[in-house]
């Protein structure tokens, strides 16, 4: 099944400011997100605002060869749907939606998911109650998001996107994967939003060079005191 991956990125951050185009491994975080991206989709696209603080990561796409597609800042939800109208991207049945913070999405956890997807389901994910945060992929059918009009989102929805399907399940075809047992880490952080997140992901990109899940796992397992080094951060929520 033909799946389009798009990245929300963006260089604003009041945590960490440029976060996504500071050195990871080989690269640059971003960099790290496309990679894994390329593993589950046929096509990637980063999608970014109109503001131009957010030029240099528009040319970093380019010199690198990847499409992006910019939209407004606040507003995430019709970024993304700028980006499946564009002419560029592949038309295809579903997307997956991925946070250019997560220089560790799973290919493997995504992989899982996308072979159980089918022509009755609309959004679909791992249940994100069992595996790392930073980790997981989200899958929406194209269709169900393009037929959502596009002035109803709230603000929590124009950030984060999915809200509407999983908040009103009875109304969407809801597909939720559980994790496979050697994946099952809820509380590990494994996504990037403050100093200490950067210094655990480094010193893991260090360690492993293209570390896959599997791999970070091990490691940590094996180095529990690398779990504390981003343990105080704390997540904010969508609403």
């Amino acid at each position: 099944m033909k799946v389009v991956s798009l990245i929300q990125a963006r260089l604003s951050s009041s945590r960490l400011p440029g976060k996504v185009l500071l050195p990871m491994g080989d690269s640059t975080v971003l960099d790290q997100v496309i990679r894994r991206a390329r593993r589950f989709s046929e096509q990637v696209v980063v999608c970014t605002s109109v503001e131009p603080d957010d030029d240099p990561l528009v040319a970093h796409c380019l010199e690198h060869g990847i499409l992006c597609v910019r939209g407004p800042l606040d507003d995430v939800f019709g970024r993304f749907r700028l980006a499946l109208e564009h002419p560029e991207v592949d038309d295809s049945e579903f997307f997956a939606r991925i946070t250019a913070d997560s220089p560790l999405v799973s290919a493997e956890i995504a992989d899982g998911i996308k072979k159980r997807l089918h022509s009755e389901v609309d959004y679909a994910r791992a249940d994100y109650a069992s595996i790392p945060l930073g980790t997981g992929v989200e899958f929406v059918r194209t269709a169900a998001f393009l037929a959502i009009d596009p002035a109803s989102p709230d603000g929590p929805e124009k950030e984060h996107v999915t809200l509407r399907f999983y908040e009103t399940p009875g109304r969407y075809r809801i597909l939720e994967v559980p994790a496979d047992d050697e994946f099952n880490a809820p509380s590990l952080r494994l996504t990037l939003d403050y100093p200490e997140d950067y210094a655990l992901l480094t010193q893991l990109f260090d360690a492993c060079g293209d570390p896959s899940t599997r791999d970070i796992l091990s490691l940590l397992k094996q180095n529990p005191d690398w779990v504390a080094m981003n343990a105080s951060c704390g997540q904010r929520t969508a609403r």
